[in-house]
């Protein structure tokens, strides 16, 4: 069991961070956590490697180089909406009909997008978000050992996987990922489309157990 919290305790951190980096540009702080922390460097190999990021600071990579990247990809031509990639129209949904919506609120989930930069629910961001609180219910259920509550969980997650993020991510990632001209955001869209085709993986791996221990 304590192989399954950590487990599930850096899903959760994964979640959070590439979120957090899909869903409005990079700041200073977050840029300079994974420039001094090896650990999370490991996971921007390009980045790594980048003579702008060696050589510039942190400030000036910023705003002269992955603004512009953040811009051009996710902004104006890769737009990461899952209503965009999956309906015929191609337009952005964000109505009370949207698909992932109705899944967010079959499952007790709210999103006042009045307080973040997507346009609709079902933003690439915000249903990693989604996701990543899946994971922190299903760790607090192994804390109070209730290991039912944490099989439903995983099922919740996989039915998610299965009907949005994982139906459309990865396309959208390698759209994302071929438009980006940084090796940074190139790195984020890469390591988010291994980590979502890894943890659906790891989910169905969980679940093909007896019980969840």
């Amino acid at each position: 069991m304590e192989d399954r919290i950590i487990e599930t305790q850096a899903r959760i951190n994964m979640y959070g961070l590439l979120s957090r980096l899909l869903i409005e540009e990079i700041d200073a702080i977050t840029l300079e956590k994974i420039k001094n922390t090896e650990d999370l460097l490991d996971l921007f190999p390009n980045t790594k490697e980048w003579d702008k990021f060696k050589e510039k600071d942190v400030r000036s990579l910023i705003e002269e180089d992955l603004n512009v990247d953040f811009t051009t990809i996710f902004l104006l031509n890769v737009y990461p909406y899952e209503s965009v990639f999956m309906q015929e129209e191609g337009h952005i949904n964000p109505t009370i009909t949207n698909p992932t919506l109705i899944f967010y609120r079959e499952h007790g989930y709210s999103i006042d997008l009045n307080k973040t930069r997507a346009l609709s629910p079902d933003h690439i961001a915000v249903e990693m978000e989604f996701m990543m609180n899946l994971a922190q219910e299903e760790l607090n259920a192994y804390a109070k050992e209730d290991y039912e509550e944490a099989r439903k969980l995983l099922e919740i997650q996989k039915k998610f996987m299965e009907e949005h993020l994982a139906n459309w991510g990865p396309i959208y990632l390698m759209a994302a990922r071929d438009m980006a001209e940084t090796p940074f955001y190139y790195d984020v869209a890469e390591t988010a489309l291994e980590f979502i085709l890894s943890d659906y993986d790891y989910i169905c791996e969980a679940l093909e157990k007896e019980e969840v221990s």
